[in-house]
């Protein structure tokens, strides 16, 4: 009995402290063509949004698309946003740095 108390702690501390990573790339209907070369980055998988969709507020906030938002428990913690050439700056290499910087 005590084994299982002790494993389910376990997990439970595992579990407990397990970050959620969330991408969303955000981009206008007119720029299709520019959405991101990649579909995921270390197993998570990017969302899609379309800006036309969204709330008045949340597209106040989006000054440039397509924009890339890592999300970490559900609170925006980086994004990438184009620039003039309307292409995100974003790879797959420097989301993942961005997130392993999150995950320590």
């Amino acid at each position: 009995m005590k084994k299982l108390i002790l494993i389910a702690g376990l997990l439970f501390g595992l579990n407990a402290t397990a970050q959620k990573f969330d991408l969303v790339q955000i981009n206008a209907d007119w720029n299709q063509q520019n959405n991101l070369p990649f579909k995921d980055v270390n197993g998570i998988p990017i969302k899609y949004a379309r800006l036309e969709d969204q709330p008045p507020h949340f597209k106040a906030t989006i000054k440039s698309v397509p924009t890339l938002i890592l999300y970490v428990d559900g609170r925006l913690t980086y994004s990438w946003q184009a620039g003039i050439d309307l292409k995100c700056p974003a790879t797959r290499e420097s989301v993942a740095y961005v997130i392993e910087k999150f995950k320590n």
